[in-house]
């Protein structure tokens, strides 16, 4: 009988689940967990339970990728999961680390740029497994051009990813190192 299929086994549904917990291995509620393409489409979101736990039910697709988010207060990194195969099921833990939190606004000639991508990756993020999971962290700029994320200390690379105004560069990085709570100075997008 159709109603009694549990939707879990129903035909072109993959799940990706996990639990999210800190470093004391208690569960963190309320994160925002979310399910992203290679290409840097949002396919699906979710936030965990109060045991920690999530579970995003997708369609089959390509390699893509967690992005799991701790509410700021609560000064937890950010993770990010990668090479999560689309097309098959998976289960995965994540421990976030403490860190400090990291403001900064993007402009160009003192006006804000809203909607463009931060991200911030560990130095040695192509070459260490632990680094390319917990090392970096990704905002999307407000309309004031602000943005703000927890991030574990270290060396950085901080990439904007603009693909919203044609006049300007499409891509801006610099260093940054982490060791406290701090606001980066302005960063100003050039014309291409």
């Amino acid at each position: 009988m159709p109603g009694l299929i549990n939707p879990v086994w129903s035909f072109g549904q993959e799940i990706v689940s996990g639990r999210v917990t800190d470093g004391h291995n208690k569960p963190v509620k309320f994160v925002k967990v979310e399910l992203w393409e290679k290409d840097g489409e949002l396919y699906q979101h979710t936030s965990t339970n109060r045991r920690g736990e999530f579970k995003i039910k997708h369609d089959p697709c390509g390699p893509c990728y967690l992005e799991v988010v701790a509410p700021l207060k609560s000064r937890l990194a950010q993770a990010l999961v990668e090479d999560i195969p689309g097309n098959d099921d998976r289960s995965v833990l994540v421990s976030l680390k403490r860190g400090f939190l990291i403001r900064g606004k993007v402009l160009h000639q003192g006006k804000p740029l809203r909607d463009l991508v931060v991200k911030v990756y560990s130095e040695d993020h192509a070459t260490d497994d632990n680094a390319r999971t917990y090392g970096g962290g990704a905002a999307r700029t407000g309309i004031m051009g602000g943005f703000e994320m927890v991030l574990t200390p270290g060396e950085k690379r901080i990439v904007v990813l603009n693909s919203r105004y044609p006049e300007l560069s499409p891509r801006y990085e610099a260093k940054l190192k982490v060791i406290e709570d701090a606001q980066l100075a302005d960063i100003e997008i050039p014309e291409k």
